[in-house]
């Protein structure tokens, strides 16, 4: 559904701000006239409910897992808007609880050894785990409430750190060192603040790809471009689903390699065409649609410049329940999208227009 009435500004400050359960049982207690808001109220709800649902029946389950690795959860909590799980353990269990999470199917959103794999250990507080299904279910491991103060924020190390040299074991207390001079670095503009590659790798849900096509108008003719195609899903959905061509450009071979089958497997290899390289310097000359679902702070760099590439008449469609970086030009149409087990909003951009 994806969703134009009146309320649609209410309701898309509720996503960003991950209220949107509360948002639609306070509608639900009011009286309304307009029966297309009772309708909306009725739809967001039944879909916090599937996703608090599917959340809780994976958290049971691998809670019983850690609980039979020995593991004992110390706390844990679902979200009904994201397909999103947080774990709480010992930090002594940290490293089991791992191990069950990784023979399990999830990745880490990030993979350190050496001095830096005992730091995350010592003085980490958390590491986030992602595995791909209909949607990208997250779980988020936590073995320690990271205290805010100033000595931890000038001293406690990060992901960041952790990516910026590597460190023998018995240096791991170094990190607590290289964090001032990473910052340092960066506020002098001798290193480059984008920490993006530690997020996780995020899968657009399928049940969002034919909304997302509406909201992109895609038709037949068009070429629709994935920045950052994953698995290929989307691509190939496009193709098969409206008969256009589509490009999908991915820096994994091994996803490029799944993308490839799909398409295959789909009979659209013939209109899908998937590249194992950098999105940024592909040649967009005959690019209808893109399609983007990153992180926020890489959105930000790369929408305006898409829009400087891309002919006249083409759309760009970003979605993500985070709210649109202000650096970004505002967009000429914003949706929120509620399915029966995702929600996202849709930003579209209709270039030369």
């Amino acid at each position: 559904m994806i969703i134009d009435t009146p309320e649609r500004f209410e309701l898309l400050d509720a996503i960003y701000r991950d209220r949107l359960s509360s948002w639609a049982d306070a509608r639900a207690t009011e009286t309304h006239s307009d029966g297309d808001g009772d309708r909306v109220a009725a739809e967001v709800r039944a879909t916090c409910r599937r996703i608090r649902a599917s959340n809780e029946t994976e958290l049971g389950r691998l809670v019983a897992m850690l609980n039979d690795a020995g593991v004992a959860v110390a706390a844990s909590s679902v979200s009904d808007q994201r397909h999103t799980l947080e774990i709480d353990v010992a930090p002594t269990d940290a490293p089991r609880a791992v191990a069950v999470l990784l023979g399990d199917g999830f990745a880490s959103s990030c993979s350190f050894a050496r001095g830096a794999l005992e730091s995350m250990w010592r003085t980490g507080d958390s590491q986030v785990f992602t595995r791909d299904g209909a949607a990208t279910t997250v779980v988020q491991l936590r073995w320690r409430r990271r205290r805010a103060g100033r000595l931890q924020r000038l001293f406690g190390p990060s992901r960041a750190d952790w990516d910026a040299v590597e460190l023998p074991t018995w240096l791991w207390w170094g990190y607590s060192i290289v964090r001032p001079f990473r910052i340092i670095a960066e506020r002098l503009g001798l290193r480059s603040t984008d920490h993006s590659a530690l997020e996780p790798f995020l899968v657009t849900p399928r049940s969002l790809i034919e909304p997302l096509l509406d909201v992109a108008s895609v038709g037949a003719d068009d070429v629709v471009f994935d920045f950052g195609s994953g698995d290929g899903r989307f691509v190939v959905a496009a193709a098969t689903a409206r008969g256009c061509r589509s490009i999908g450009v991915e820096q994994s071979p091994e996803l490029c390699a799944v993308a490839v089958e799909r398409a295959s497997e789909a009979g659209v290899a013939d209109r899908v065409r998937i590249v194992n390289g950098d999105a940024a310097e592909i040649d967009l000359s005959e690019v209808t649609v893109v399609v983007l679902f990153l992180p926020m702070v890489v959105a930000a760099r790369v929408v305006d410049d898409l829009r400087a590439r891309l002919r006249p008449g083409a759309r760009i469609v970003l979605h993500e329940q985070s709210s649109l970086a202000h650096s970004i030009t505002r967009p000429d149409a914003v949706h929120a999208v509620i399915v029966d087990d995702a929600v996202t909003v849709a930003h579209r951009w209709n270039v030369g227009v």
